[in-house]
């Protein structure tokens, strides 16, 4: 996207220099001269492409552009570009990059736009005698590039429209852009670690979620017929079709999986629950799109054709379907109270999974203070009770913690009135509001951070004492809480509920960190020290524009981060348990037996 020239940059001080979190696409015109980037264009364009070809284009691309792979953009973009155009189209793509002498290379292609491009599709193409070999033709090729193009421009105009238009009131601009900002990063990110997203499902669904709500596994299978074993095998499977890199990309025939295995009447439950044909597209692609968006697809992300070709539509939503997906299985249909029930018992999962995690770092050593405390009760000086998830003492400063697993509303998210995301990011993370709601996220880090700041409160332990900076930290589920302006805007919220510092004390400004950075986090602090990096976070990002992860990623931490072994290895886990029930070892012969 392209921002307008305004007094305040929109993304901050930290926005001013350095490496750009902003992409620049290639316009349409720039490659087809006198195209008009419009819905009737792309309809007419969609008209002479055969859909299911189309799609699988779509899902290919989509999986060369996001999937688990390379973390450089420029040979993602070549291997996309070799993919579907020709010299002509690719000098001037280079045209395009040389004249607006672009440091990296420009966006021909991204996660956005492809999802634009499938779901138009989705309704605008039909079957053309040949599918499954239309691509083999250049002309088809040519006018699909023509077609992704033009997508590009829709998708900027229904992501962004004017919330990024010129005014003089920054504060103001950045409020409107929370939801732009958010639907740009997610819609243009690298899917997640397979192996990180593989352990963190299995051990929140088999281990952490049975504890605080017993009945998951069984009305887990009363739903879709899978234990929740099953559920993540099948999943784990499929994440072969997911890379960036494979030959065949998103492409499996759906009756062929797993056929000579003892899974082979598992798979078929499987896609029950996470595949949809294209006509089925056709529908929740368009179905109340305006309020939730591209939630159909997020629920089933692989497409079966009539006859039998499966693909994986996008690899983000597929891979986050292993670490929440059984959640929200177990939940649909379900009465509120029921539902809420469920979703409190995975916040209460959550957060005993953040504090193993925080244990591992810091582990208890025999004869010393545990550096680590977990689920500290306390109190303000109006009485009011809280509770501190974890701290971490690292004298003199101190990083207190709390989590938080919810999920903002998609229909809030792409409102066009910016306001429904404000009071639902509030909410979720922020100050209650009505009467017999409670504080949460950064109202109650304001709570006891303040309490402990200003002496209201001591700690049963005295854990605090002696410290006179602290660093509030929210840990969230949600990993695409990371988007630009939304760290901001809770930093704000959190300051804004503090109160008074004492002379002599300092908070530093809220840190957003998703379970994601954590998890990354868990080994690699055997390199450097966990509060320096919040405090250098704090020094070279202080109106949290940019997140955490960002932040990482451009700077010198980059280098040193690791995936959790703990993670890691719990996949392997269930990649064995995978080979082991996919292909059981036949029965060993009794010694003392006799042959024919």
């Amino acid at each position: 996207m392209i921002l307008p020239t305004r007094r305040a940059p929109l993304l901050g001080r930290d926005g001013r220099t350095g490496p750009s979190e902003l992409g620049l696409y290639v316009p349409p015109e720039e490659v087809f001269p006198g195209v008009t980037a419009s819905e009737s264009a792309l309809i007419d364009l969609l008209a002479t492409l055969s859909r299911d070809d189309t799609l699988f284009q779509c899902a290919r691309l989509n999986t060369i552009i996001s999937g688990p792979g390379d973390s450089d953009i420029k040979p993602r973009q070549e291997q996309a570009l070799s993919q579907i155009c020709s010299q002509e189209h690719i000098d001037r793509i280079n045209d395009f990059a040389w004249r607006h002498k672009m440091s990296g290379p420009p966006v021909v292609f991204f996660r956005g736009q492809l999802l634009e491009l499938m779901r138009w599709a989705a309704r605008h193409c039909r079957n053309l005698p040949n599918d499954g070999t239309t691509y083999e033709d250049a002309a088809f090729r040519e006018r699909f590039l023509k077609a992704a193009l033009i997508g590009s421009t829709l998708w900027s105009n229904r992501t962004y429209g004017e919330k990024l238009s010129v005014g003089d009131d920054i504060a103001e601009l950045r409020l409107r852009a929370l939801g732009a900002l958010r639907k740009g990063v997610e819609e243009g990110n690298f899917a997640p670690h397979i192996g990180v997203a593989i352990g963190r499902g299995l051990k929140l669904f088999t281990e952490y979620l049975p504890k605080h709500y017993p009945r998951f596994a069984e009305e887990f299978e009363h739903t879709t017929d899978l234990t929740p074993r099953q559920y993540l095998a099948c999943a784990t499977t499929l994440c072969l079709y997911t890379l960036q890199h494979r030959k065949e990309g998103p492409l499996f025939l759906s009756q062929a999986v797993a056929a000579e295995t003892t899974y082979r009447d598992i798979f078929p439950k499987f896609f029950i629950q996470e595949a949809q044909t294209p006509e089925e597209l056709a529908i929740s692609f368009w179905e109340n799109f305006g309020r939730s968006g591209y939630r159909a697809l997020r629920e089933r992300p692989i497409m079966i054709t009539a006859d039998g070709r499966g693909m994986i539509l996008d690899p983000t939503f597929f891979i986050e379907r292993i670490s929440i997906g059984a959640l929200f299985h177990v939940a649909k249909g379900k009465k509120r109270s029921e539902s809420l029930e469920i979703f409190t018992a995975f916040g209460n999962a959550f957060e005993e999974y953040v504090a193993d995690i925080l244990k591992r770092m810091y582990p208890s050593r025999p004869g010393l203070v545990d550096r680590v405390a977990c689920g500290i009760e306390g109190q303000d000086a109006r009485g009011r009770s809280f509770q501190i998830d974890a701290a971490l003492a690292d004298m003199p400063q101190a990083v207190v913690i709390e989590t938080k697993a919810t999920f903002l509303r998609e229909e809030a998210i792409i409102d066009k009135n910016s306001q429904a995301l404000v009071e639902e990011i509030r909410s979720k993370y922020g100050a209650a509001s009505k009467k017999g709601e409670r504080d949460k996220g950064v109202a109650q880090l304001a709570r006891s951070i303040g309490a402990i700041v200003r002496g209201e409160w001591e700690a049963p332990h005295r854990e605090f004492e002696g410290i006179t900076a602290i660093h509030p930290v929210l840990v969230v589920h949600d990993t695409r809480l990371d988007a630009p302006a939304l760290g901001h805007f809770l930093a704000n919220e959190f300051t804004s509920l503090l109160g008074a510092v004492p002379a002599g004390k300092h908070v530093f400004p809220l840190t957003v960190m998703t379970i994601q950075d954590l998890e990354n986090l868990e080994k690699s602090v055997s390199t450097f020290s966990f509060v320096n990096l919040l405090k250098d976070y704090s020094c070279d990002c202080p109106d949290r524009m940019r997140s955490l992860h960002n932040y990482i990623v451009f700077s010198g931490y980059v280098g040193k981060i690791v995936p959790s072994d703990f993670l890691i290895e719990a996949s392997a886990g269930i990649l064995q348990v995978l080979i082991d029930e996919l292909f059981p070892k036949p029965a060993t012969e009794h010694p003392n037996s006799k042959g024919d």
